[in-house]
């Protein structure tokens, strides 16, 4: 790796055809309402993450980007009609709808579907202990999806629920995006709680990492940051369940998408080959079942 860039799989992407779908939250009048939300509200396809990865691009998933809420489907219908690149999609999913259960069961019949979201963010609490997700958990194991958690993972009663979720269900994967939202102050007891808590959601075996997202906490975050929590994760739930994962266009409020790899690639620096293997290509391969 030191030598020569090698293939990677990116487990966290998102394209944004704006002539053809929704995309309610990139409207300029809409949360969120970010003042640097214009640097990414464009037109982003599968060619332009070809194109900013320098050929080093071997697959991806792509996260659902509010195509359309409503129909969830639509937006993977039109991943399958464009994209060449081997791919998974984790679709959205409204886990309080009375349509849950017919969305599930469309989703799941599609060939690219792996996962499903519902972005829980403050909500987490209220979602996670309703007896309609609840259910949705269970038939989403059933059906063979997995489920990406985006929610403050240092909220000790948000994990606990999480944990008592998949022992219920001990076939359902999980994966947790962004660094597990991790707290900055790394002296705190916010920091300590969160550290306990990816523990335990590692040591079940059904939960893996998405290393990215820096830039939804910190614009400018270093890589001497990336580092620290880069070591933390690896110290608490090990390199199977890990993957590195940009998060892009949203990556380059920070910095080119290619340059993001690179650093990811000096990051594993000291590690053996077949853990930057895992990092960057193998665990996504397994936890989004290409």
């Amino acid at each position: 790796m030191q030598n020569e860039p090698i293939a990677w799989v990116d487990p966290h992407i998102h394209f944004f055809a704006l002539n053809e779908g929704d995309y309610h939250w990139l409207k300029p009048a809409n949360p969120p309402m970010w003042a640097d939300k214009s640097h990414i509200a464009k037109p982003h396809y599968e060619r332009d993450l070809v194109s900013h990865s320098k050929n080093s691009l071997a697959g991806f998933v792509h996260i659902e980007a509010g195509y359309d809420n409503a129909h969830p489907w639509r937006e993977v219908q039109f991943l399958e009609k464009h994209c060449t690149k081997p791919f998974r999609a984790v679709a959205g999913i409204d886990l309080l709808s009375s349509n849950a259960a017919s969305h599930i069961n469309t989703l799941a019949s599609m060939k690219s579907v792996s996962g499903l979201r519902h972005i829980l963010d403050e909500d987490a609490l209220f979602i996670l202990q309703h007896p309609k997700a609840l259910w949705c958990f269970s038939h989403m194991s059933a059906m063979g999806l997995s489920f990406d958690v985006q929610a403050d993972m240092s909220c000790a009663k948000t994990v606990n629920i999480l944990l008592r979720i998949l022992a219920r269900n001990p076939s359902l994967k999980m994966t947790v995006n962004h660094s597990a939202v991790t707290p900055q102050d790394t002296t705190s007891l916010a920091f300590f709680t969160w550290r306990k808590n990816i523990k335990l959601l590692g040591s079940t075996g059904q939960v893996a990492f998405k290393f990215s997202g820096l830039e939804m906490q910190d614009r400018v975050w270093s890589w001497q940051t990336a580092l620290r929590r880069f070591d933390v994760l690896m110290s608490e739930v090990g390199e199977d369940a890990i993957m590195f994962a940009s998060n892009y266009p949203l990556c380059t409020w920070r910095m080119p998408y290619s340059q993001l790899w690179r650093g990811y690639e000096r990051l594993t620096k000291g590690l053996t080959t077949q853990a930057q293997q895992k990092l960057c290509l193998q665990n996504a391969l397994i936890w989004y079942r290409f």
